[in-house]
């Protein structure tokens, strides 16, 4: 009954964890216009502030595993949301725009350790059975998390300034911190001497590749969702800004619809044939998008997105999870940092390509993810 207790409490760690990824994440979008306005920002500075919430994101997903395989869970998570807070109330009260910069990396960079740190947790925390399930919880928890920034924002702007409502998550924040020191989090799963070793060995492992490959990917699809959407929408099929963002919100309505479901549908149906399914459902979408000529066509399209894309991330880091459970968090590190890798580059791509090939790049990546996970299938079931 105590290491019940002391589970739930591990796996409620990890899912409030992930909420404030989901805040950290989404803050600077939130609060970018006021910043824009309070400096007198210019597009191209704006854009460099930006840029830099996604570099520290990549650098935070870097260097959590190896830390969390060697001496556990319990400091880091502690430091890592304080480190969050510490960029939050920095980004509240900054003065200058180079205080704003370091306040987003600082924000970045702990949100991604928070995010990667999350996933290897509520893996580490669950069972075979249930790692999959638990882990499309956790995704619901980061659509809470980013949402409730911009909902807090939109009521209360009009009477308070950005200052007071981004100060105050970061003392809820540190509330949680607080919490995390009364929690019994599992221990490092080596020793000195074993993580050189063990990363070196991973870098080269055939399979965390093609998984890692698959979230390139994914993450890829997920970041060209939703920032080309309203634009293709705006541009190529003339939609009005406020129907494009409209139909832009039901692929964050479709990813959070899918995660619920996928974590019924994860007890009893083989996550393979439910991936397969998903990228199909998510192709559809796209195809529906592309053709798109009125409002409710374009939200049907959005939403099947959505939902297709709800079962990668949870199936695949599930698998690395139950794959690599002694360096998990190593393991996570590799495949979450390629995965931010893709959603650089993917978005990259779309942005050299004509606006009208946003549908057939999302169709794309969707076959892609089917492709390397039936090779993935055949190179383990041959090595078995």
């Amino acid at each position: 009954m105590e290491k019940s207790r002391s589970n739930v409490a591990v796996l409620a760690a990890g899912f409030a964890g992930m909420a404030f990824f989901g805040m950290a994440f989404v803050i600077l979008g939130t609060v970018l216009p006021s910043l824009t306005e309070r400096f007198s920002l210019s597009t191209a500075n704006a854009s460099t502030v930006a840029s830099l919430l996604p570099f520290g994101i990549m650098l935070g997903s870097l260097v959590f595993g190896p830390i969390i395989d060697r001496y556990g869970y319990k400091m880091l998570i502690i430091a890592s949301t304080l480190l969050t807070v510490l960029g939050m109330e920095m980004l509240a009260f900054a003065e200058s725009v180079s205080m704003v910069r370091l306040a987003i990396f600082v924000i970045g960079f702990g949100g991604g350790v928070l995010n990667g740190l999350s996933n290897a947790l509520v893996s580490d925390a669950s069972t075979d059975k249930t790692r999959p399930s638990n882990l499309s919880i956790l995704g619901i928890f980061y659509t809470v998390g980013a949402i409730t920034i911009p909902l807090i924002y939109a009521w209360l702007s009009k009477s308070y300034s950005y200052v007071p409502i981004v100060a105050g998550a970061g003392v809820i924040m540190t509330l949680s911190a607080l919490a995390y020191l009364f929690v019994s989090f599992p221990e490092g799963k080596f020793k000195e001497g074993g993580p050189a070793v063990k990363i070196g060995k991973l870098i080269k492992e055939p399979t965390l590749l093609l998984l890692s490959f698959i979230l390139f990917f994914q993450s890829g699809v997920e970041g060209i969702s939703s920032s080309w959407t309203p634009n293709f929408l705006e541009q190529i099929k003339e939609f009005s800004k406020e129907n494009a963002l409209y139909a832009l919100s039901f692929v964050v309505f479709g990813i959070g619809a899918g995660r619920v479901l996928l974590s019924l549908l994860l007890r009893f149906i083989h996550r393979r044939i439910i991936l397969y399914i998903s990228m199909v459902i998510a192709a559809i979408g796209a195809f529906i998008l592309g053709g798109a000529e009125s409002s409710g066509t374009a939200i049907t399209g959005t939403f099947l997105i959505g939902l297709g894309l709800a079962s990668t991330f949870p199936v695949i880091i599930g698998e690395i999870g139950e794959k690599y459970k002694a360096v998990s968090g190593t393991a996570l590190s590799i495949a979450l940092s390629i995965a931010l890798l893709g959603n650089t580059i993917i978005n990259l791509l779309v942005g050299a390509l004509e606006l009208k090939a946003l549908p057939g790049m999302i169709a794309f990546c969707a076959f892609a993810v089917i492709v390397i996970y039936f090779i993935n299938t055949k190179y383990s079931k041959s090595k078995n």
